[in-house]
């Protein structure tokens, strides 16, 4: 009897090691067909180059890229303020018709239009009223990029466009009445700019993690959205750029999903007589805000960070710290030497001071000197 209880045993043992023989060998097959997966889309719209990465099946990558092409390209559409599309009522329709009479819009445009305003109320300087403004800096900016790619000099907008601009702002002649929206003055219009693509990029993460995606990330022309944590375990690095170059000057570490958006006069800019004229304007002043090189803002959604990052290149110094820690927000602000805070910084090159909020200040390092 004891000798057919060990045989069982063993046999019992034997069975045990061959099934955890086929398990780890399932399991690392899949890692196999698991690898790190990137592309980089340069069709999806936002005047951006797109980043995805994940790591997953190439037969998974390919139906998550589906997902984020779409969801970009339709974002687009509704947030382009300076073309039509059949079969949708989108920033250019509602700049268009909204003054004359209601415009309805879908969902999706309505609930960006709603956070925009919801950021205003936080900080008045951002402000999307201010189409009328953007458009006369966009029209100056276009023809000056190409004046400066000939060596040339742009032109700025005069005073008297500039106040004309500004008299058709102001976000209480915004009008919503459900999913109505419509403008008291004929001639306001709404510029997204400042937060569509922030708000897309985090609509593109739900979709993602909606398909079962939770690693890897969407670098969508400095807004970085995080898909969850790496599968390593180990903590992202997200390198913020250095405003005169491709390099980073720091880089961030985080182990959450966290959303990194960064505004800056770098990105989109002209100039003039030397000097540089960027794409972000100071809804009081109508002009390019210039209070610093760059703003980066760290949270968990990408639609708000856009709106903030915007807001504090707006603000100087002290109102940016202030308004970080009332909203909860991390932030790093790189300034040029000779234009930064009376403060020491909290790090340094040859070129610039940076500062930052102080519960990331230990996970913030520099990249290059």
């Amino acid at each position: 009897m004891k000798k057919n209880i060990k045989s069982w045993l063993i046999l019992s043992s034997c069975f045990l090691l061959l099934i955890i023989s086929i398990i780890f060998f399932i399991q690392s097959r899949q890692l196999t067909n698991q690898d790190q997966q990137s592309i980089t889309l340069t069709d999806v719209g936002f005047d951006t180059p797109v980043t995805f990465q994940a790591q997953c099946s190439q037969e998974d990558f390919e139906k998550y890229t589906k997902i984020l092409k779409q969801v970009f390209k339709e974002n687009n559409k509704r947030f382009d303020q300076y073309n039509a599309y059949s079969g949708i009522n989108n920033v250019y329709t509602i700049n268009h018709q909204a003054g004359s009479q209601p415009v309805a819009v879908d969902d999706t445009t309505l609930d960006c239009i709603k956070l925009a305003l919801q950021i205003h109320e936080i900080c008045p300087k951002f402000d999307i009223s201010y189409g009328n403004v953007m458009d006369v800096w966009h029209t100056y900016r276009e023809e000056g990029m190409k004046l400066n790619e000939k060596g040339k000099d742009g032109k700025l907008p005069t005073d008297e466009e500039i106040q004309t601009a500004l008299s058709h702002g102001g976000t209480d002649k915004i009008q919503i009445n459900g999913n109505q929206i419509s403008f008291t003055d004929p001639d306001t219009m709404i510029d997204l700019g400042g937060i569509a693509k922030g708000y897309t990029t985090q609509l593109a993460k739900k979709a993602l993690n909606k398909a079962g995606l939770h690693n890897g990330f969407i670098n969508a022309g400095g807004n970085v959205v995080l898909l969850g944590p790496k599968p390593d375990g180990s903590a992202w690095t997200i390198g913020i750029q250095d405003p005169d170059s491709q390099n980073s000057v720091v880089s961030f570490e985080t182990d959450e999903d966290k959303t990194i958006v960064t505004s800056g006069d770098y990105q989109r800019y002209y100039t003039v007589d030397g000097k540089r004229y960027a794409h972000i304007i100071d809804p009081d002043t109508g002009y390019p805000a210039n209070n610093c090189r760059s703003v980066t803002v760290i949270t968990s959604d990408s639609g708000k960070a856009d709106g903030l990052s915007t807001s504090l290149f707006c603000l100087d110094y002290e109102q940016g710290k202030a308004l970080a820690k009332k909203e909860g927000v991390q932030a790093i602000w790189i300034f040029d030497k000779d234009h930064s805070p009376n403060e020491t910084p909290d790090l340094k090159t040859k070129k610039y001071n940076i500062y930052m909020t102080k519960k990331i200040k230990k996970k913030v390092k520099l990249v290059t000197n």
